[in-house]
């Protein structure tokens, strides 16, 4: 059924950590916690904030939302993890966020089996002086990047595995284990998915910030009268939604957290799926979900040029890339996308076949559950 053996009928406890991310998470909770759990000896929990879908295999313990104080919220992850790891007792844990990587290192010191998902680049933004991680002190930076430096160099070591969404994050690590589990999309989540040319509405989904270049995508979308902004994110911000409104007006609509379920609906309303990034470190080596979604759906997309989103346009035809990050260049990549209803069906179509070939998670689902079995078969 699964294309490699299952270990044996004895049931097996796997425990997802995460503090940085919501419950509901898509590549926590969707992909990986919900592939796993259909595995029979597979016990699922997940502990993070948040809540999940009724109805799943999934157990979920809530811990409180972090504080916005990173340094608060550092130290109470500790303490929440640490007091569950003698509280839950689990045959696999499966670590998501930097903030946990002391508690991940303390897990493998007690011997017990741990996954790093190296969600982005760690390595690279914690080492380098560029671009760094802004909300550190500075006076505090060379410390930090040693400390980080040195537990991932340790969880590389004693982690019983390392997966990561990309292979230039996976080449970073030594571990015999390192897998790559990418960020495709759930086809059929998308199937029924129909865009339209004529819809003039471009739908944006990450945060409303300038690491994602949120108001220079409204200042271009001000000046082309014909559009309109529909933004779906979880994350509230009041200042740049008021900023929408006063110079987009009717233009545009902010329909808060959309959840699974009614995502499909909203993108099959659109005609262009915007992944915008800013120029930075820490972006340059993302796969967002978005991309392989809006790509399953048929949605054309306009992304900013960081390195990956290069590589995924280039190779999936899906969207087009604008030529810098200030509004002016995507301006000129919105009124390219619209110029032409052919090129827009053929950015569809190509996307479409591209996920169903390139992006579909069936494949990572694979390598993950070949990861687990193998880590578990000498249990």
């Amino acid at each position: 059924m699964y294309g490699y053996e299952i270990v044996s009928c004895m049931e097996y406890t796997i425990c997802h950590l995460t503090t940085g991310h919501s419950a509901d998470d898509v590549r926590i909770f969707y992909k990986e916690c919900l592939s796993l759990s259909v595995v029979n000896n597979y016990r699922v929990i997940i502990c993070a904030p948040g809540t999940i879908p009724t109805g799943s295999n999934v157990i979920h313990y809530k811990i409180s939302k972090p504080p916005s104080s990173r340094l608060i919220r550092f130290i109470n992850s500790q303490l929440i993890f640490i007091k569950l790891i003698f509280k839950i007792r689990a045959d696999v844990w499966h670590i998501h966020d930097p903030e946990l990587l002391p508690v991940a290192v303390l897990l493998t010191y007690l011997k017990r089996r741990v996954i790093w998902d190296s969600h982005e680049d760690y390595y690279s933004q914690f080492q380098s002086k560029i671009n760094y991680r802004r909300y550190i002190p500075i006076y505090i930076r060379p410390i930090v990047r040693r400390t980080v430096t040195f537990l991932l160099s340790q969880i590389d070591q004693k982690a019983f595995g390392i997966v990561g969404p990309s292979a230039s994050i996976i080449e970073k690590y030594q571990n015999p284990n390192a897998t790559l589990i990418g960020n495709g999309a759930l086809l059929n989540d998308f199937s029924s998915c129909a865009p339209k040319f004529e819809n003039n509405i471009v739908l944006f989904t990450g945060q409303l910030d300038s690491s994602h270049c949120y108001r220079e995508i409204v200042d271009a979308i001000a000046n082309i009268p014909k559009l309109k902004l529909v933004v779906a994110t979880r994350i509230f911000n009041k200042k740049e939604i008021d900023y929408s409104s006063q110079i987009l007006k009717h233009r545009f609509q902010y329909l808060g957290w959309l959840g699974r379920e009614n995502l499909s609906g909203v993108i099959s309303n659109s005609s262009i799926g915007l992944v915008t990034y800013s120029f930075n470190l820490n972006h340059q080596d993302n796969q967002p979900n978005k991309f392989y979604e809006f790509c399953a759906a048929g949605l054309p997309i306009l992304a900013t040029p960081t390195l990956f989103n290069n590589n995924l346009v280039e190779n999936s035809n899906g969207g087009i890339l604008s030529s810098g990050y200030d509004s002016k260049s995507i301006e000129l990549a919105l009124l390219k996308l619209i110029s032409s209803e052919s090129d827009w069906h053929n950015y569809s179509e190509s996307g479409r076949d591209w996920a169903k070939k390139n992006g579909d998670w069936a494949v990572s689902e694979s390598s993950l559950l070949k990861l687990y079995s193998k880590i578990l078969q000498n249990y």
